[in-house]
């Protein structure tokens, strides 16, 4: 088990006492406390008190009280700059007159973060374990995700390979103490088949650090640190006590969120919240490379932890599921085509998590490829000039392309496009020989009607458009018709059937 030190855990234990009991003058009798790996945290009216852990681990020291306020201090700064309404300030405990008060004296014996209290049942992991979490809302966090990375500094010094590497040695190290405490061996078969994946991606890696993707990011972005207030995403308790270990590859700070969700079987909300971070931060597809193994290392984290404290059986899950990630099973391309309103994007959604790959498919839709093109919202409307033959001719070119990138680094992907045109389908099959195609078909009545219920999406066909479509009368066999009337888990149940 590891070596915890607890030099302050006399003083701090007093004190906690003086909180629950409601001794602390300016803290009112918490209603509920609970504990986590570092922290305290106690519940008292619209407020939450924090106070940090008397302990020094292998990758954190607060065994005093001056590291513990400093570690309040970079908590608030880090949170408050990443958006979280949560955290309010920093104050002290001292002594008064033979009582413990809240106090903003430099002299202070303890010091804990204040945070607007929240309604525990909103967080991502009660509303997963309770069935109550949508894709819609994994969709809208993909998206703060996304734009909370933007807005992160960059870092040119950190997240090397070599960084990666050492996390491996620190939780081969933490598991081989743990099980040793628990008078047990373990298998290092994991960390070997991490090594030898990371290894094969240095050079990924060392690339996308080059290009900008390491950044001073959230660094802990797990279920249990997201929840729904005033009815949108928000991320709390960022990672604050290690710069280095938050100052990571944004698509490793993102793997976190995608683990979780695939864990606890929520391969539909996985692959919502994967392609909506794709969508929104304009994420290279060779970046699809790396994330089995980030998402194995997430796992393997977890899976340490687990064997530290002594849950054997949550280790041996992580654990499977770190190889499975690891696994790179054969990966599947598909194209869905078809006149507007036949619901090709809802197909794709459907099909997707259902398709080989740590989120699932990769899907590469030609309404997201031209906003991105142009510089403007998913959901904001193009004009015109988005729609002349040469730049249809464009983001037909740049939805193969990547396509194709998404194929050559080992990842599922559905391109969703009309491909109307005789070019854009040639270009298909000369770009995939191999690919699924379907082709959707409805009568104009349903189409018209599917259009006109659209609400934020980035298709920007109206009921006009699609009637003004028809369909091409030189599909060929290749196409295999669908009856897009069809309910989607039947259609996609088909489609899976006839995957090349």
């Amino acid at each position: 088990m590891l070596d915890i030190v607890r030099d302050d855990t006399a003083l701090q234990a007093d004190i906690i006492r003086a909180i629950e009991t409601g001794a602390v003058q300016g803290i009112p009798r918490p209603t509920e406390r609970f504990d986590t790996h570092l922290s305290h945290v106690f519940l008292s009216g619209d407020r939450a008190y924090k106070l940090k852990r008397a302990i020094r681990l292998p990758f954190v020291d607060f065994h005093e009280s001056a590291q513990r306020r400093a570690a309040c201090e970079a908590e608030l700064a880090v949170n408050q700059r990443l958006g979280s309404p949560f955290y309010l300030e920093v104050a002290g405990i001292g002594r008064k007159g033979g009582s413990f008060v809240l106090t903003n004296s430099g002299d202070a014996l303890e010091w804990v973060v204040i945070m607007k209290r929240f309604d525990t049942s909103h967080r991502f992991d009660v509303l997963a374990a309770n069935g109550q979490l949508s894709p819609e809302q994994v969709e809208a966090t993909a998206s703060m995700i996304a734009e909370m990375h933007a807005a992160a500094p960059v870092s040119r010094v950190a997240g090397h390979a070599a960084d990666y590497r050492q996390i491996i040695r620190t939780l081969r190290r933490t598991e081989e103490e743990g099980a040793a405490a628990l008078g047990l061996s373990i298998d290092g078969d994991l960390f070997d088949r991490l090594d030898a994946e990371l290894s094969r991606l240095d050079p990924l890696i060392e690339n996308r650090r080059a290009l900008g993707k390491v950044r001073r990011v959230h660094g802990d972005l797990h279920l249990r640190n997201l929840c729904v207030f005033e009815g949108r995403p928000v991320p709390f308790d960022a990672l604050e006590f290690d710069e280095r270990m938050a100052t990571i590859d944004v698509l490793y700070d993102l793997a976190f969120l995608l683990m979780d969700l695939r864990r606890l079987s929520l391969r539909r909300e996985a692959n919502a919240a994967m392609n909506r971070y794709w969508d929104v931060a304009r994420e290279s597809e060779c970046g699809l490379a790396v994330l089995p193994f980030f998402m194995a290392l997430r796992a393997s984290v977890r899976m340490a932890v687990a064997v530290e404290e002594g849950a054997l059986e949550l280790a041996k899950e992580y654990r499977s599921l770190a190889f499975e990630l690891l696994s790179h099973p054969a990966p599947a391309s598909v194209a869905i085509g078809g006149l507007s309103g036949t619901g090709k994007s809802a197909l794709a959604r459907e099909l997707a998590p259902m398709m080989a790959g740590p989120a699932g498919a990769r899907i590469v839709r030609s309404d997201v490829v031209r906003k991105n093109a142009i510089g403007i919202g998913l959901t904001q409307a193009a004009d015109a000039a988005a729609y002349v033959p040469a730049r249809r001719s464009q983001v037909y070119r740049d939805l193969l392309a990547h396509a194709s990138t998404a194929r050559k680094v080992g990842a599922s992907v559905i391109i969703d496009a009309t491909f109307k045109e005789q070019q854009g389908r040639d270009s298909l099959a000369a770009i995939f020989p191999d690919i699924s195609m379907f082709w959707l078909e409805a009568p104009l009545s349903v189409r018209l009607q599917r259009v006109q219920a659209r609400r934020g999406d980035a298709s920007d066909a109206d009921t006009r458009v699609a009637a003004a479509q028809e369909t091409p009368a030189n599909l060929g066999q290749v196409w295999r018709r669908l009856d897009a009337r069809l309910p989607l888990p039947v259609l996609a149940k088909q489609a899976l059937e006839h995957l090349a």
